[in-house]
């Protein structure tokens, strides 16, 4: 699986808290698993995890005691501000898994709106008056389509550095 860390994660309650509980639940973000629409859900085995992250198991078992306490200094105040909820002897769900997998899908949504309509734009206007490439261009747009955005910053900052209205 995979998952994204937002930036609030180190700016909210969990501050200080200690680089093992940020371990943890950067596990379990990366691990969570959808269970339906409405809900994601984690299996935490101490020892394993605390194998993967090198930690002592005690250390491991304390954070996820940590995320599944109440925390009323919480953004999110579903669950008492719990960020894990115990199911069975390893399974837990994640509190806000299904909101931030929904900002993570709309963000994706938007994206490729931007990206169908720069298209929609680039056609319309190629059937309206097709202008020659401006010079360099070809190297910026050949440079983005390898998926090589340092080499089309370099091309940026040529033109940027002569000062001229075209690409160089």
């Amino acid at each position: 699986m995979f998952g994204k860390h937002f930036a609030s994660m180190y700016t909210g309650s969990m501050v200080g808290k200690g680089a093992v509980v940020f371990a943890v639940m950067g596990y379990v973000i990366a691990n969570a698993e959808p269970i339906g629409e409405e809900e994601m859900q984690v299996e935490l085995n101490p020892i394993l995890l605390a194998m993967i992250l090198g930690e002592e198991v005690k250390e491991v078992q304390g954070a996820i005691a940590f995320l599944c306490a109440p925390d009323p200094n919480s953004r999110t105040k579903a669950e008492e501000g719990r960020r894990l909820v115990r199911l069975g002897q390893f399974d837990y769900r994640l509190v806000n898994g299904p909101k931030y997998r929904a900002i993570r899908n709309e963000m994706e949504r938007k994206r490729q709106n931007r990206e169908a309509q720069a298209r929609y734009k680039e056609k319309r206007i190629g059937r309206k008056r097709k202008l020659p490439p401006l010079p360099g261009q070809q190297a910026y747009d050949r440079a983005l389509e390898n998926g090589d955005e340092a080499g089309a910053e370099r091309v940026l900052s040529q033109f940027e550095r002569s000062g001229r209205d075209q690409l160089p």
